[in-house]
């Protein structure tokens, strides 16, 4: 009787514990953004009073629905002497996101860091 017992109980138990949902776990990824004099997608935004973090920010999150964290901005790229648009001004824009926005963000222009 204590053995039947012990079978139900570890078989009530197994059903119980494999119904729980698996979590999905997206990995992050660290994305860079060589940014030019003014051919960057944010600078085409006419919003007043938005600092050049705030507009990267809406640009991200509003017109790309990505969800990112760690933004910031560096000065250990490559400038470029030139005054065009297309030149780099040697800032980098870095940002850590899931891998599902990965295609969006690397369409916009982002590499991989």
């Amino acid at each position: 009787m204590r053995k039947l017992l012990f079978i139900s109980m570890l078989g009530l138990f197994t059903i119980f514990s494999s119904c729980e949902e698996d979590k999905i776990i997206n990995p992050k990824v660290d994305f860079l953004f060589k940014e030019t004099q003014c051919e960057n997608p944010w600078d085409g935004l006419i919003i007043l009073d938005l600092t050049r973090e705030e507009s990267i920010s809406y640009y991200l999150t509003d017109m790309l629905d990505v969800e990112y964290s760690g933004l910031q901005i560096t000065d250990d790229g490559i400038a470029q002497n030139c005054s065009a648009c297309f030149c780099l001004t040697g800032d980098i824009i870095r940002i850590t996101a899931e891998d599902e926005f990965s295609e969006v963000l690397l369409g916009a222009g982002f590499e991989l860091d």
